[in-house]
């Protein structure tokens, strides 16, 4: 990896900091030094192979973090629009994902990913099926990512077929180029039942690796199980990522909070199949870890977390009042408690952290008036994911100067397409009940 130089830019270190004019020095993919502008030492002033950038009126931040998604789901994308939760899910998502095959995974989630980076996400957190083909994906993009195998229980022969496909993506990837991590994927306790919570837990223990599991998304799954009993299982003893807890009684939010399990809010796909605005306001007072996630595109449609940081804000201070979320608890959200979260040195500009950074251009009307103490309001009010300039994971720009680098665009395009036509002319035979 190269030795870079990051000169002349405006920096915010993280979401308590105040924004400073700094030079960032970065080599095999860490922040190695922060210098005060313009006050270099020789030892990068004179080495030839430090590449430098001037990245004058632009703001450089931690690389943005999305701690929920599908991304192999792009397929699925601007359909359903209008259905309830359950009409989604049962009678347009699992019909489709029934009929996915292996061959339409890699360039359905390197299409996500391509998003994600023009967006300024460095990293994310997954679960899906056909984990190594994402994992291929990763690899070839660039990015960070925590990746789960969705798990749910219908028959022996079918759990044993999961579990056994998870263990292997995590034999052949966890740890990949310290960029690619395999975790578990229990869909939902409706969809995995206790007994089977508790292996997936015992699993994870073993291994060392982490949960993800969506909880409480709708309100009918508050009569099919509760938190408690979930505890009891053990699963909670792993570091886990709840996604949703939209449904949460006072009773919920103590478990939560006992076991220290992460929140990954997910406001627009909440709001957006009616599932409501979780009580993130509470869960905070309760010194519960909350993140933001988007979601997958089949229920969001976008992969935009800049954008689900201001949903967060409005419905938060709608649900409340305008005081009761502050922009630095949003800020935290995508970078801080994201991190967190995964255990990893991100979320921060700081040395020997990743060198996942986001850079923003700042001679755009979003970011005037032009004053250090309105930027990161800005960030989360003002501006948007159209004003992210560049991206860089593990000190390798991935997009810059708005275009997206080493990557051959048009062909994910257009084998995504190919894809996505397949998949459809197949689901509309089997539909209209032929196979011919």
């Amino acid at each position: 990896m190269s030795k870079i130089l990051l000169k002349n830019g405006y920096v915010l270190i993280t979401s308590d900091s105040q924004v400073e004019k700094l030079d960032i020095f970065i080599d095999n993919g860490e922040i190695k030094e922060i210098f005060k502008n313009g006050d270099l030492p020789d030892f990068i002033l004179l080495d030839k192979d430090v590449i430098v950038y001037d990245l004058s009126n632009k703001l450089i931040t931690p690389g943005l973090i999305n701690t929920h998604t599908h991304v192999a789901m792009s397929h699925f994308k601007s359909m359903a629009d209008d259905l309830s939760f359950k009409e989604w899910l049962y009678d347009s998502m699992l019909p489709r994902e029934d009929l996915l095959k292996t061959e339409y995974i890699y360039n359905a989630s390197f299409l996500s990913m391509l998003e994600m980076i023009s967006n300024g996400i460095t990293c994310f957190a997954d679960m899906f099926m056909f984990v190594d083909e994402t994992a291929k994906a990763v690899v070839n993009s660039g990015m960070r990512a925590y990746l789960s195998r969705g798990l749910a229980f219908d028959t022996p022969e079918g759990w044993k077929r999961r579990i056994d496909e998870n263990l292997a993506s995590y034999e052949k990837y966890n740890g990949y180029d310290n960029r690619i991590y395999i975790g578990f994927g229990p869909h939902a306790p409706y969809t995995v039942d206790l007994e089977h919570l508790k292996e997936v837990g015992l699993l994870a223990k073993k291994l060392d690796s982490h949960i993800q599991i969506h909880l409480l998304e709708a309100a009918w799954e508050k009569s099919q199980y509760s938190l408690k009993d979930i505890e009891n299982t053990g699963l909670f003893a792993n570091p886990t990522i709840a996604a949703h807890c939209v449904n949460l009684d006072e009773d919920d939010i103590k478990v939560l909070s006992v076991n220290r399990v992460n929140v990954s809010h997910n406001p627009c796909s909440n709001l957006k199949l009616g599932n409501g605005a979780a009580p993130i306001v509470d869960l905070l007072k309760h010194n519960i870890n909350v993140t933001l996630g988007t979601d997958g595109s089949a229920s969001n449609n976008s992969l935009d977390i800049m954008k689900e940081m201001y949903v967060a804000g409005i419905t938060q201070k709608s649900k409340y009042s305008p005081e009761s979320i502050k922009t630095v608890d949003l800020l935290r959200m995508v970078w801080d408690n994201a991190a967190f979260a995964l255990n990893e040195k991100i979320g921060r500009i700081e040395k020997d952290y990743k060198a996942d950074l986001t850079v923003f251009d700042l001679n755009c009307p979003e970011f005037f008036p032009f004053d250090f103490n309105r930027l990161k309001s800005h960030l989360v009010y003002s501006a948007s994911s159209k004003n992210v300039w560049a991206t860089m994971i593990n000190g390798v720009w991935k997009y810059y100067d708005k275009k997206f680098v080493d990557v051959e665009v048009d062909k994910i395009y257009e084998k995504f397409q190919f894809y996505y036509e397949k998949l459809e002319d197949d689901f509309n035979r089997f539909d209209n009940g032929s196979d011919n």
